[in-house]
This record gives structure tokens, sequence and C-alpha cells, in this order.
């Protein structure tokens, strides 16, 4: 088995972009933001009359946006082939927008509804590294929590690769999915006895760097990845993706249906292989630009204009539709007049530092200011 499962770098180099799966992430902030506009705006905060209708399925869209993630980057990251060229891509897209935002919240978070509680310096500074609940703080706003995941799965990812755990990804993922399935339950039917609290700090420690909370749906992408570019034997990548389901679910704790698991599943083969053509709608496809401004933006801007708007006396639904609309004009702006700029400018400046360009201009400047002899 370990034999079959390795990867050939000349064949995990894709030139197409799918348009489907921008897409799909488009559909994941469109199902975060109609989430936390209705149900849990109405469960935290309440509108002051019943708003009508609500959308609670947001754990669904961060476990799409999770397997998605990791066919994506698995994508990217074999790609380029080099480490440091993939992290250093990921954190010129997340860090200047995000940093952006963490100052911008020590405003929002004064304002009502979100009030209750002040921001602490050590708070403030956990928020800034991106993973904040590794150093025992919460998030600011509480949607930012995938996004710490999602920078330790980078770095999972990278680990994996430069270990080896990539070219027999059956050994890598599948030591990952064994503490998965054993770990997690054993942590959580656990009460630490008196004395007994370091290995349990030890344990849990291991689970949240390792994200073994996670790792089967990081897994499922980066099978089907694998399926996609007819890598290793292709009845393993499936048994595969079937163990990493059932480890999910086996630690779950019936959080999602299995099914749904299914059908997510579906859609992202589907939309990899191309044969989903409605999800090349342009609008949809709009939206997949600006989807990570609007991830970052919505939740506690929106929050604060439905409390406004909902306590000035406007209708529940005029308010959730004009925080949507804010949300969605919000994100683009910040798009195209913050993040595409600075995005832009930093990767010319990464992509000269890699090809030397400084240095030569460097050694060019010195030899003009040479006198002649």
């Amino acid at each position: 088995m370990a034999e079959s499962s390795q990867v050939d770098p000349q064949v995990l180099k894709p030139h197409r972009r799918i348009l489907e799966l921008d897409s799909l992430r488009a559909l994941a902030a469109i199902n975060l933001l109609l989430f936390h506009f209705t149900h849990v705006y109405s469960v935290k905060f309440g509108y002051t009359s019943p708003l009508g209708f609500e959308w609670p399925y947001g754990a669904y869209g961060v476990e799409m946006f999770f397997i998605l993630s990791g066919f994506v980057n698995s994508m990217s990251l074999m790609r380029r082939g080099k480490p440091v060229d993939f992290v250093a891509a990921r954190l010129i897209r997340i860090l200047p927008i995000f940093l952006i935002v963490i100052v911008a919240n020590l405003w929002i978070m004064s304002c009502a509804p979100l009030n209750e509680t002040g921001i602490t310096t050590a708070q403030f500074a956990a928020n800034l590294t991106l993973l904040p609940r590794v150093f025992g703080q919460e998030c600011f706003d509480p949607v930012m929590w995938t996004l710490q995941i999602e920078m330790m799965f980078y770095f999972t990812l990278v680990a994996l690769y430069r270990f080896g755990g990539l070219t027999r990804y059956f050994v890598g993922w599948g030591s990952l999915l064994l503490l998965s399935y054993f770990v997690c339950p054993m942590l959580d039917a656990s009460e630490p006895a008196a004395g007994q609290t370091g290995w349990f700090a030890v344990a849990t420690a291991v689970r949240r760097l390792l994200l073994l909370d996670f790792v089967p749906l990081f897994a499922m992408g980066f099978l089907l990845y694998m399926i996609k570019t007819k890598t290793g034997t292709q009845w393993q990548n499936l048994l595969g993706i079937l163990v990493a389901a059932f480890v999910f679910h086996s630690i779950d704790h019936g959080k999602h249906n299995p099914l749904a698991t299914a059908l997510i599943l579906a859609l992202v083969t589907a939309c990899a292989y191309g044969k989903v053509p409605v999800l090349r709608f342009k609008p949809l496809l709009f939206v997949s630009t600006i989807s990570y401004a609007l991830y970052l933006c919505h939740n506690n801007l929106g929050c604060v204009l439905i409390h406004r708007l909902d306590h000035s006396g406007y209708p529940p639904r005029v308010c959730f539709g004009l925080a949507v609309v804010f949300a969605f004009s919000l994100a683009t702006l910040v798009t195209t007049r913050i993040e595409g700029p600075i995005t832009s400018w930093l990767r010319r400046r990464w992509e000269r530092y890699r090809n030397g360009e400084p240095a030569a201009a460097t050694v060019e400047m010195a030899q003009v200011s040479q006198p002649e002899a």
C-alpha cells in the first residue's frame, strides 16, 4: 500500500483554474453570513420581534470549507513544490487585511451589543498572532476560530510535506486519523482526577496543535485531490475517504449528518471535475473574489448595525436586509481598494526577492557608483 501511494510531483500540476471550486468558497461565505445574521444573532442578542426565518446550517458551511481547503491547499503546495513559497503566498493573502480588521475591532467591540466584556492587552496581542486560542485567549470575532484552524492546517500540511507524510500519505494522514479516533473520544469522556491533570493537559495540547478534531475533513479534501490527479491506487484513495468520514462522525457526537457529509463530498468532487457549470454564474464568482473580506468583516459589524437599526424601530427583516447589503458593499470596497493593492504589492516584492532581483539591483547600483579608473 505504501508503495502505491507515492506522489509523482509531475502529475500534481493542473494548469486550469477550477471556477466551480471558487464558487463553493463563495457559497461557504454566504452560508456563514446567513447563519450569523439569522440564527446566531437571534440566539445571542435577539431581534426585538421575530425575524420570521432562520438559517441554522452554518456548521455544514464550515465542513465544506475545510474539505475544500484540504483539496485546494494540497493543489497549491504540490504545484509550487516549495513550502516557503506556499506559506508566503498564504500569509500575503491573509495577514494584511486580517491585521487591519483586528485593529478595527478595538472600536467595534466597544459598541452595543458587543460591549459586555472589554479587550485586555493579552487578548489583543494573542489575536494579532492569528492563533489566540493557542495562547489561552478567545478570538475578538467568534467567526475567526476557523481562520485559526486554517492557519494551523497550513503548517500541518507543510510539516507532512517536509517529513515525507505526503509522499507516503497513508502513513502521514493515517497516523493523524488514528490519533483523532482514539484521542478525541478519550479526552471527551475523561475528567482528570486530582494530580492527574498533567497528562490531560498534554493530550489536549496535542489534540489542538495537530487539529485532531478537523484532520478527517482536511484528509478527505487531500484524498479527493489524489483522485483528481490520478495519484496512487484509486480504490485505496476512495477507501481512505470512507475511513476519514467514519473517523469524523465517530468523534463528532452527532453534530453533523452523515448524509450531509456524503452530499458535500459529492458536490466538491463534481466541482473538481468541472461538472457543475451552473456554479460558473458570474455573480457567484464575483462573491468568491470578495469572500475573505466578507468572512472577516461581516459578523461583528453586522451585529452592531442590526442592533442599532433594530432598536431604532426598523422591522427585523429590514435590519437583516440592510446588514447583508452593508456587508457585501464593505467587502467589495475592502477587497478592491485595500486588500487587492496591498496583496499585489507584497506579491511583487516577494517574487523579486525569490528571483534575486534586490541583490542584482544592489550590485548594479554599486557598479554605477564606482568612479571610473
